[in-house]
């Protein structure tokens, strides 16, 4: 449960537990450690493409707020947040918020910080200028839409961008239908950097 190994003093407590419910009770302890969401978080951040710097190029900038969405998934597993709700978070956590952004409660911060998952892609629009700012920015579209199908649609569709294969699933035009559901969120043509 926590990916790391018992202490010492965790195994002796446990053996000399004599009460009919000490399993549970071990389980339960476990389950409560911040250590849990920090074990099964790793996972999905690896899903979500986590990243503390742009991954786009050799000048591979910092990003100092990535630890924000880290946490928030971190926090997310050791609250036991309903995965639909998770999920929403991530997609629309913006959205969730009214506006303008003033009096900021940690719910609302957790819910701005969840929408991180959005820009995990790769990105070089920090260090990029003129049209290669702009290329930069259509690759981190295309790669958000990587990495949200291979997280909740549990398929790659990587090829999809550049041709159709005969037995996958999702055509190259589904690829750029997909990609049209992002495109008012992530546009290239008002895009904001990652700083």
């Amino acid at each position: 449960l926590l990916g790391l190994p018992p202490t010492k003093a965790q195994v002796d407590a446990f053996l000399v537990d004599a009460r009919p419910d000490a399993w549970e009770r071990l389980i339960d302890e476990l389950l409560a450690s911040p250590h849990y969401g920090e074990r099964w978080g790793r996972h999905w951040l690896d899903v979500a493409g986590y990243a503390d710097s742009e991954g786009y190029n050799d000048a591979d900038a910092d990003r100092p707020d990535a630890w924000l969405y880290r946490d928030y998934v971190i926090d997310a597993f050791n609250a036991n947040m309903p995965f639909d709700r998770f999920i929403r978070e991530q997609l629309a956590g913006d959205e969730m918020v009214a506006v303008p952004f003033e009096n900021i409660t940690p719910d609302t911060k957790a819910k701005l910080a969840a929408t991180g998952f959005l820009r995990m892609a790769p990105d070089g629009s920090g260090s990029e200028n003129g049209d290669a700012k702009i290329d930069a920015a259509n690759a981190t579209v295309t790669e958000t839409v990587k990495i949200v199908s291979s997280a909740l649609l549990g398929m790659t569709v990587g090829c999809a961008e550049c041709h159709d294969h005969r037995f996958d699933p999702i055509l190259q035009k589904d690829f750029y239908r997909l990609r049209a559901i992002f495109e008012p969120a992530l546009d290239p043509k008002a895009w904001r950097e990652p700083r």
